[in-house]
């Protein structure tokens, strides 16, 4: 293993706010930057200042909370990006360009190799003497021939680049030749740190990513819960569990690590999968009699880490078996008094289903009986889940109306006549109140429970 100190830059803000169907607002990149300062990342990326004014507006918020540690945003290797970068007032920028045959077929058609070197070699200068510092890129590294990779780092190294990044952009390296690619740099440019970014199409990522760092790669580039293109990059949580028990680099909090984790995977609605390595929520989860029998009486006979070391516990699970007779359930009228953020309300309301009436169900739903007359005042304050959930207003007229209610969702406040339905995507802030009118309102959960739904 190395002995050097292995360096994290999280690209979360930035790669993953790539992956399908995701886009940050400013106020989530300010509580994920927030909760990866506590998790003791050595630098954030966020984001690509040539997009948009309100991309810089995203990356200008995330440098505020991001306090000392520095905020790197991306550009491509030309002038106008960098321009933009340092309008965002990054610190640092991140200059990406590709040189193998597949992008100058695809991307680069009128530019040579040597055009394609030019322009690096150019960029880099200009964001040098603009006073930015500067990683550098080559993107597809894995698929470009070792004298071009060479070349090309020569170049902007020369330019004065503090940093070079080699990138499996489309994740088909294998370890060793990570491993060899690393080792060849680490010889080349010995007094240049090395970063390497490695994306997990094959479900390597993870491992690419250690012999990286015992080929003496410096920095590591990983996202929280693996968020990127396609099948996204190597997961923060899950390296750094990895580094703490290799004693490469302890964990900084634990608790701030899931939090983050919990938070990315509602501001995505990207669930997590529950057999996920450290942060699923059977991780740590025994179910066989053997394995039960065996952790009471030693808790390491099954595990590869104390849980406690990463800010959870150990679980003893039964096996499922459910009969029809299971799976009939007989409404309870239950008071929302129960439920954080909730009172009483008008109305009875009747729990339908969550894991107290059917173990294992993986969801949530009541009903509330409205009745005409006066509803009160609003009985639901504002909070978010981290999952999604449904909001559905049935009148008690023959046609479902005769219901109005007012909803909020974000940061907007919408007046509705029933029948109406309204989505909520996780991790969006959201409530309801009765105006006036009765009928029916049924609220699912996609959770077990309703408490371990909400982020709050």
């Amino acid at each position: 293993m190395a002995d050097r100190p292995v360096r994290i830059v999280d690209a979360t803000l930035r790669e993953g706010a790539q992956a399908p169907g995701v886009a940050f607002t400013v106020q989530q990149s300010e509580e994920i930057a927030t909760l990866l300062v506590a998790a003791g990342v050595d630098m954030i990326e966020c984001g690509h200042a040539a997009v948009s004014r309100e991309e810089r507006d995203r990356i200008k918020a995330t440098i505020i909370a991001a306090g000392d540690v520095p905020v790197l945003t991306h550009a491509r290797a030309t002038r106008g990006d960098v321009d933009a970068v340092l309008e965002s007032g990054a610190e640092w920028v991140g200059v990406f360009l590709s040189f193998n045959e597949y992008s100058r077929r695809s991307r680069m058609v009128a530019s040579s190799l040597d055009d394609l070197l030019a322009m690096s070699q150019y960029t880099v200068s200009y964001a040098v003497d603009s006073g930015l510092r500067v990683r550098f890129t080559v993107e597809d590294a894995s698929r470009t021939d070792p004298d071009t990779l060479e070349r090309a780092f020569t170049a902007v190294v020369t330019a004065g680049a503090d940093r070079i990044c080699f990138a499996d952009t489309v994740g088909i390296a294998e370890p060793a030749d990570v491993a060899a690619a690393a080792e060849l740099l680490r010889r080349r440019f010995p007094d240049t740190p090395l970063e390497v970014h490695l994306h997990n199409d094959r479900g390597l990522a993870l491992a690419n990513t250690l012999a990286a760092v015992d080929a003496g790669a410096d920095w590591v580039s990983c996202s929280v819960n693996g968020l990127g293109e396609r099948a996204g990059i190597t997961d923060l949580v899950v390296l750094l569990a990895n580094l703490h028990v290799r004693a490469q680099r302890p964990i900084a909090d634990a608790l701030a690590l899931r939090r983050a984790s919990q938070l990315v995977a509602a501001f995505s609605r990207v669930p997590m999968d529950p057999l996920r390595s450290v942060v699923g929520r059977h991780a740590f989860t025994h179910t066989s009699r053997l394995h039960r029998r065996a952790v009471s009486i030693e808790p390491m006979a099954y595990s590869w880490i104390d849980p406690a070391e990463l800010g959870t516990m150990a679980a003893l699970a039964e096996p499922r078996r459910w009969s029809l007779a299971d799976l009939v359930i007989e409404p309870q009228v239950r008071s929302a008094a129960e439920l954080p953020h909730h009172r009483a309300g008008p109305g009875d309301r009747y729990l339908l289903i969550d894991e107290s009436e059917l173990d294992g169900c993986g969801q949530y739903c009541i009903v509330r009986r409205i009745p005409e007359g006066d509803p009160g005042p609003g009985h639901v304050d504002t909070h978010r889940h981290n999952v999604d959930s449904l909001f559905v207003f049935l009148g008690s007229a023959e046609d479902l109306t005769g219901l109005r209610v007012q909803v909020t969702v974000g940061d907007e406040e919408q007046t509705l006549n029933a029948p109406r339905s309204v989505f909520i995507p996780a991790g969006v802030r959201h409530s309801y109140r009765v105006l006036d009118g009765g009928g029916l309102f049924f609220n699912v959960v996609l959770a077990g429970t309703y408490a371990r739904s909400l982020l709050e």
